[in-house]
């Protein structure tokens, strides 16, 4: 009846399948692996083209800046001279605006910070001491340099560029500045904005401390970018590419490079998603390509498999035929075409019965602990099934040797299994035949008695511990003690998994008492 009830897929079937499953895995895997080479390839691609565009544009920028701070140096070098006429150095201040593609204003100060001239003259501004910020890294300056962008005195966000200038003696006299607004649309605004990609790419300009001083969003200028992991490099003045995380959570290809002035640093990048973009298209046009092929390659192998399996059929069903064998004759009539179908016609007699010598051997070997000889637990739940299945009680014996970790620390593991196949042979000598002794792990043994009364158990109990504390171990280990617990099935315990618990506590018991003891469930159970 449960033969009748198995499901009957035929050989044919399950090996053209598995070919077209094989062929379907492979051809989606192939897809798959060009997928991923040609996103590994995109991503590649947008971040070195970025890292380019980054350098170039920052190389392009170092040159704007240091144009302005040529004509800067220019006027440094020329404003001692006009220090005793202030409309002198409105001249030259409005000369300098006039020349510095995408200055606002121009001012002149002294060594305190007081501003002496301003162009456009007239600003109000005379007289007013400009802070640290504005001096870009302190009053006393004696280098050119730029500002971070704070709010000027107008109002608007802006970035200053100094230059100091000496009197006769060489000591720091002043220095003359210059004004650039963002956010205004103006030279330097063009020549970062004018240049980003229509495909969702961008790129911004940060200052030495991470403040935004350029971005499409003019909004985001005169925030801090610190925390994205490409201006991070920036300000450890590196140059290259990687991929990030942008402040709105969307994942971007960023190529960065360090400017040689200001510490500043360039953005480009280009979203994610959008560099991925054409792969959809692509990989539908791949599986387009590759339909027409794909399904001849299938019929084809829809077809060989059939043609592979056909002998293998023809034997399965001779074999389920003729049971426990098939006839040479009918055997001969199968057309083992290929080499290995021949070879599989042929040996199926022989193998018959080396299949059932093989099968008894390995059941053996299943329920049979290799070292001791005694059946392991595998075989107690086989012996345990019978008994309960013919329900024929039986006592439990649980044992374990005691102190023995100190018979493995001392002598080690190799005399430790020594002992334990010598407490195996007491075993045997000390029950009945037809008791199955068993090994569940380590140093603990179990024997099942079927049949055994109480008192049947007990005195059996008694026997292997007296013969264990009477034998001499091998290898100078000297005389050992065992501990040994006893239940019965079901007279303790309806629940055979119970009475092995039963067991053991009894064993515990005799182990808290002092070891080399036999403690009987019942008698445990009713003592204090």
């Amino acid at each position: 009846m449960a033969a009748a009830a198995m499901p009957r897929l035929k050989l044919r079937r399950l090996v053209t399948a598995l070919a077209l499953a094989s062929g379907v895995i492979a051809f989606a895997n192939t897809l798959y692996a060009a997928y991923l080479v040609q996103r590994e390839q995109l991503i590649a691609n947008t971040l070195e083209a970025n890292r380019a565009y980054a350098v170039k544009l920052a190389e392009v920028t170092d040159l704007y800046i240091e144009s302005l701070q040529r004509q800067l140096a220019l006027s440094a070098a020329r404003a001692p001279g006009l220090l005793g006429s202030k409309a002198a150095l409105e001249d030259e201040l409005a000369r300098l605006i006039l020349q510095a593609d995408g200055i606002m204003t121009a001012a002149i100060t002294d060594s305190n910070g007081t501003i002496l001239a301003t162009a456009p003259a007239n600003l109000g501004f005379e007289g007013r001491t400009l802070v640290q910020q504005q001096l870009a890294s302190g009053p006393r300056p004696m280098r050119g340099q730029i500002s971070t962008p704070y709010v000027g005195m107008a109002g608007h966000l802006i970035l200053a560029f100094s230059e100091p200038y000496t009197d006769a003696a060489g000591a720091y006299a002043g220095a003359i500045i210059n004004t650039m607004p963002l956010r205004q649309g103006n030279e330097f605004d063009k020549l970062v904005g004018d240049h980003f990609y229509r495909d969702g790419s961008y790129l911004y300009v940060v200052d030495g401390t991470g403040t935004i001083i350029y971005h499409k969003d003019k909004e985001r200028i005169g925030t801090s970018e610190k925390s994205n992991a490409a201006v991070d490099a920036l300000l450890r003045g590196e140059t290259g590419a990687m991929p990030v995380v942008n402040t709105q959570g969307r994942h971007m290809l960023a190529g960065y490079a360090a400017l040689k002035h200001g510490g500043w640093g360039v953005v480009a990048q280009r979203p994610l998603d959008e560099t991925l973009r054409p792969l959809q298209s692509l990989t539908s046009r791949v599986v387009l390509y590759a339909l027409p092929l794909g399904l001849v390659m299938f019929l084809a192998i829809y077809l060989l498999g059939r043609w592979i399996s056909r002998p293998l059929e023809e034997l399965a069903q001779i074999i389920e035929r003729d049971q426990p064998g098939a006839s040479a004759g009918d055997l001969g009539k199968v057309k083992g075409w290929y080499y290995e179908a021949a070879r599989l016609r042929n040996a199926v007699t022989t193998s018959q019965s080396s299949q059932t010598r093989r099968i008894d051997k390995l059941n053996s070997d299943t329920i049979t602990d290799p070292m001791t000889g005694l059946i392991n637990r595998r075989g107690l739940a086989l012996a345990v099934a019978r008994q309960q299945q013919a329900q024929q009680p039986f006592a439990v014996l649980a044992l374990d040797l005691d102190h023995f970790k100190r018979v493995n620390d001392a002598f080690g593991h190799g005399v430790g299994d020594l002992v334990l196949i010598e407490l195996a042979a007491i075993l045997r000598a000390g029950i009945r035949a037809e008791d199955a002794p068993c090994r569940v792990g380590g140093e603990e043994f179990l024997v099942l008695m079927p049949d055994a009364s109480r008192e049947t158990a007990e005195k059996a109990a008694e026997r292997i511990r007296a013969a264990t504390a009477s034998h001499a171990m091998p290898q100078a280990v000297g005389h050992i003690t065992v501990s040994i617990g006893v239940a019965l099935w079901p007279s303790d315990d309806s629940d055979i998994e119970q009475v092995m618990a039963k067991a053991d506590q009894a064993l515990y018991r005799a182990k808290n008492a002092g070891r080399n003891r036999v403690e009987v469930w019942a008698e445990a159970a009713l003592q204090p």
